[in-house]
């Protein structure tokens, strides 16, 4: 999928009032990649946030540096004795290298220090992706740099490249409007940040990782890691106790609510944890504060004011959904019970919904702890969404009456209600161009008059989408969250374990089959059986039984994953060219077997025009 260069806007850096100490600029690139000038089309209140997100370099605290700005993410940089600290890498190769550029800028004897350890604080995209800008394989190998992670990053990293990673690609698509222009009607920040930079992603597995705590010295500099569970289950914060500063990674998601759910999908965010991180975090009694998205806050009174509102805030979320759960309430009920947080944390500075909202985070927390049903066994085995449109429509006096009703609510400024009838048309018929394009211009509107970037995002790229502007799009499917060096930092057997959600059962419902792959550069050998309909995966080769067709194929790590692109076209090219080798069984078998696998989509899953 293709992005706009945040390069193409280069709005002036406008000054804004932030909460704390005056901040220290050691570097300003006198830009903000946000889109922050004022225009009817977008709300002042998220103008006003852009204007937070210029472009520099702030000095916390003696050794302690914040790049804002230049990516969705911020890099921090630890200047020891011997060498720097490097915490977090944002998404990109490129704003890392100019975010270094900027850093070694400020002082020249920056430049002359090694790079002795990255820390990833969690297994974001955003916070890893430009961390071939510090580290290579050979300064790992030699053992001169250390990338830093709890212990479970890799799992996560597995699972969202290896399981989820074409509808996640999508999402985030959506989520962080990479498909829309920038500007005034189209994407105008990040939330988090400026714009989320669309390049490849580099990734190296971490080297030291840690459950709990790990206290240890980096380039002379004493860090205390701390695991730090909260938007993401690996998450970790740092405290520097000599220097009074607490790096609160993306436990804190800069200058906006939380977002105790994501739009995007992942798994629970559970608000307890969350805030429980936060009240371990405020014992820390911190001088400064420097989180992964947003600017720095110094001042021992102000750090404290802004961790304890916003661990309160996810508290209230957490506690008034479960007080009104408890008196029966399903989820839509509760984003209309609960709207927003109280005037006194609405009106914080460090609070605005321009990431996170209450409305979809209630929702998260029903589901977090009931689940997807609403307790109305009518919701049990509805009819198929389709037909039920299509009675509804019906019954509403045809597609003529409901058609005229979306045009009435369109020119009433009923954009809610305009959307919602236009869904039921097009679910019945998805090239009913007029109701796609009065769906359209109904999301269209409401993204024009949201606050929150997410919903802003998702209703411009839903209304692209509805106007068939992605159709032409190529879509490389899982490879923005499974790079090739997300491949090679895991282990062979997860990358296979792709493919059993890949199965088609009614191409295989009468195989049984194994497949043996021997890997010609690893010594490793996996067997895949499949069992009409089911892939299992294991770690060596296992004898056959009566009912299976044996088939073995040697080809080194670069030849699979070639292969996992997609199984059935590359196959009979690598056996011609022979970077696959059938060693036993027939080409017949091997090609009946890779048939039983999807094809790679070439275009993105339809969301909003289904």
């Amino acid at each position: 999928m293709s992005a706009c260069c945040p390069e193409m806007v280069r709005n002036p850096a406008f000054d804004a009032p932030h909460v704390g100490d005056p901040l220290d600029v050691a570097f300003d690139a006198g830009v903000n990649l946000a889109y922050a000038i004022a225009a009817p089309t977008v709300p002042p209140r998220l103008t006003e946030h852009s204007r937070r997100m210029a472009q520099r370099i702030y000095r916390v605290a003696e050794r302690v540096y914040c790049a804002v700005g230049y990516a969705i993410a911020n890099i921090i940089f630890v200047v020891g004795d011997d060498g720097i600290v490097v915490v977090d890498a944002t998404e990109a190769v490129s704003a890392a290298k100019r975010i270094y550029a900027d850093f070694c800028a400020i002082d020249p004897r920056h430049a002359e220090l090694p790079v002795k350890a990255v820390v990833y604080t969690h297994n974001h995209t955003d916070h890893t992706g430009g961390v071939r800008a510090f580290v290579d394989e050979a300064a790992l190998e030699a053992g001169r740099v250390e990338i830093i992670a709890h212990r479970t990053l890799m799992d996560t990293v597995i699972n969202n490249a290896n399981l989820v990673a074409p509808i996640l690609a999508t999402r985030s698509a959506y989520s962080f409007g990479t498909l829309l222009p920038p500007g005034a009607t189209g994407k105008v920040n990040a939330g988090i940040g400026p714009v989320l930079i669309a390049e490849p992603a580099s990734f190296f597995a971490p080297t030291r990782v840690f459950d709990d705590t790990l206290d240890i010295t980096l380039a002379g500099v004493r860090f205390e890691f701390r695991y730090a569970p909260s938007e993401a289950d690996d998450e970790i914060v740092m405290w520097l106790p000599d220097l009074g500063v607490l790096l609160s990674a993306e436990v804190i998601q800069g200058e906006c609510l939380a977002n105790v759910h994501t739009l995007r999908g992942t798994r629970y965010r559970d608000p307890v944890r969350w805030y429980q991180t936060i009240d371990m975090m405020r014992a820390f009694n911190a001088a400064h504060m420097v989180p992964a998205h947003g600017r720095p806050v110094s001042g021992a009174a102000a750090v404290a004011d802004v961790l304890t509102v916003y661990r309160d805030a996810i508290q209230f979320i957490h506690d008034q959904t479960i007080r009104h759960m408890n008196l029966g309430l399903t989820p839509d009920e509760l984003a209309e019970a609960i709207p927003a947080l109280p005037p006194h944390l609405a009106q914080h500075a460090w609070l605005g919904e321009y990431y996170g909202t209450v409305k979809h985070s209630v929702r998260q927390v029903y589901s977090g702890q009931l689940g997807w049903f609403d307790g109305d066994p009518a919701s049990l085995d509805p009819l198929p969404r389709a037909e039920r449109s299509r009675r509804m429509v019906e019954m509403m006096g045809g597609h003529d009456a409901v058609r005229a009703a979306a045009h009435v609510a369109l020119g009433d400024q009923d954009w809610r209600w305009a959307a919602e009838l236009a869904t039921l048309l097009v679910r019945v018929d998805v090239d009913d161009a007029e109701a796609r394009g009065i769906k359209a211009n109904a999301l269209r509107e409401l993204g024009y008059r949201t606050e929150n970037t997410n919903w802003r995002n998702w209703y411009l790229s839903a209304a692209r989408e509805l106007e068939r502007a992605y159709e032409e799009l190529p879509f490389a499917g899982s490879s923005s969250l499974a790079s090739t060096d997300v491949l090679r930092a895991q282990p062979l057997r997860n990358v296979l374990q792709r493919l059993s959600v890949c199965i088609d059962p009614t191409r295989c419902a009468d195989l049984h089959a194994t497949l043996v792959l021997r890997i010609t550069d690893r010594d490793e050998t996996f067997a895949l059986e499949l069992r009409r309909g089911v892939l299992q995966i294991h770690e060596r080769a296992i004898s056959a039984n009566a009912d299976a067709t044996d088939l073995t194929l040697a080809l080194d790590t670069a030849a699979l994953y070639a292969l996992l692109r997609d199984c059935a076209t590359q196959l009979p090219l690598a056996l011609e060219s022979g970077s696959i080798k059938l060693e036993h069984g027939t080409r017949e078998q091997a090609v009946a077997f890779f048939d039983s696998f999807d094809r790679p989509a070439r275009r993105m899953p339809a969301l909003a025009g289904r």
